[in-house]
């Protein structure tokens, strides 16, 4: 596990922290020494669950806030700067998926979709603006997808909305890098999770078999790319989509 000793004790704000992928981003920056703000809409049980067992537990707070709400994440914003100097780290992680397709598709699951994905990382973005303006050397991390890069199958939402975040990574990180706060994303692919598990086992094997490294990806490997991607290690990175899919668009 790689080590940045610059965000020991730098405060970090994590999306969708509940979700497997979000508990290793949690669980990554609480083993680095940083302050972890996880945010939930729901299982908060898993949460729960890692302030038990970590010996950092002090150094994390829990916090319910429903991303795609404006509401929740302006009382968010309010409640942070009566607690805190700054957010270091944002990593806008929070997202769902409702596969289904086209023909099919209702507006509402398309627009769901959309909603928690990619307004949610709007709606963050711009509620923790000014929290990271007072911070040294901060950094957004938006989790997107290979879903955003390439065709997927039954998930025109899901890429519309993750292909939006990438855009949206390209178009905010030249607006803010003057600021002094990198923004970059990463697009993971096919990774061992709850979300996975959702997916019809026939389009699983499917995608297996075109992974050239022939398994699916750790959510801990993605959450190793997200730390460094708010690390000093990549400060001359910015605006970048990083994809971490063992391969699998490559081919």
């Amino acid at each position: 596990m790689a080590n940045y000793p610059e965000l020991e004790d730098k405060t970090v704000v994590v999306t969708g922290a509940s979700g497997d992928l979000g508990m290793a981003i949690c669980r990554k920056y609480l083993a680095l020494g940083s302050n972890v703000i996880a945010l939930y809409n729901s299982a908060k049980a898993s949460l729960d669950a890692l302030a038990s067992e970590s010996a950092s537990a002090n150094r994390l707070t829990v916090v319910k806030c429903d991303v795609a709400n404006r509401d929740d994440v302006e009382r968010l914003r309010s409640e942070l700067e009566q607690r805190i100097e700054a957010v270091d780290v944002l990593v806008n992680n929070a997202g769902i998926n409702k596969d289904n397709l086209v023909s099919t598709m209702t507006f509402e699951e398309f627009d769901e979709v959309v909603r928690v994905n990619l307004h949610g990382t709007f709606n963050m973005t711009q509620g923790m603006l000014r929290l990271m303006r007072h911070a040294t050397q901060a950094s957004i991390v938006n989790v997107t997808s290979v879903a955003g890069v390439t065709a997927s199958f039954g998930q025109s939402n899901y890429s519309a909305a993750k292909a939006g975040i990438s855009g949206f990574t390209r178009s905010i990180a030249k607006e803010l890098a003057s600021k002094g706060i990198r923004v970059n994303a990463i697009a993971p692919g096919m990774i061992e999770s709850r979300m996975v598990k959702k997916v019809p086992r026939h389009i699983v094997r499917t995608i297996f078999d075109a992974i050239p490294l022939n398994r699916f990806g750790r959510p801990e490997e993605i959450a190793e790319v997200v730390a460094f991607l708010s690390s000093n290690a990549a400060s001359y990175i910015v605006g970048q989509t990083l994809v971490a899919d063992g391969g699998l668009v490559m081919r």
